[in-house]
């Protein structure tokens, strides 16, 4: 006879209640979601220009002759320099608040202290100077 192997019981894991601090860290890693409304009412005239920029326009109908080739060329409205502008913008990865802080502060200190060694190599230069001179 052969015997059947026992089954395990599964051993019930009870979850601990999340820590004010966890919650605030989950909410913290999320997304703020963006008010769809909103969203819309500043983006639909982005996007009505954009698509307006994006066409091509031909200023007047002319004849089908070399004058008219030449005349009735086709033109954007908007530069190729500013959709390539524009493209690049949103290529940029912007420092954060605190990240653009830290760094300003750090480009102050060392403003300062650059003018101090400044300041200083002048007075030093202007004793020389004058024991030099004036001698």
């Amino acid at each position: 006879m052969e015997q059947k192997p026992k089954q395990q019981k599964k051993i019930r894991v009870r979850k601990s209640p999340e820590t004010v601090r966890e919650r605030a860290d989950k909410q913290t890693s999320r997304k703020k979601p963006t008010t769809g409304k909103l969203r819309a009412k500043i983006y639909r005239p982005l996007t009505v220009l954009r698509k307006a920029g994006q066409k091509e326009f031909n200023p007047v109908p002319v004849p089908k002759n070399k004058a008219g080739k030449i005349l009735g060329k086709r033109f954007n409205l908007v530069p190729k320099f500013l959709k390539e502008a524009w493209a690049e913008l949103k290529l940029v990865t912007w420092p954060t608040k605190k990240e653009a802080a830290r760094l300003t502060g750090a480009v102050v200190i060392f403003a300062v202290i650059f003018a101090i060694f400044v300041q200083l190599l002048d007075f030093v230069f202007n004793k020389l100077f004058k024991i030099i001179l004036l001698k």
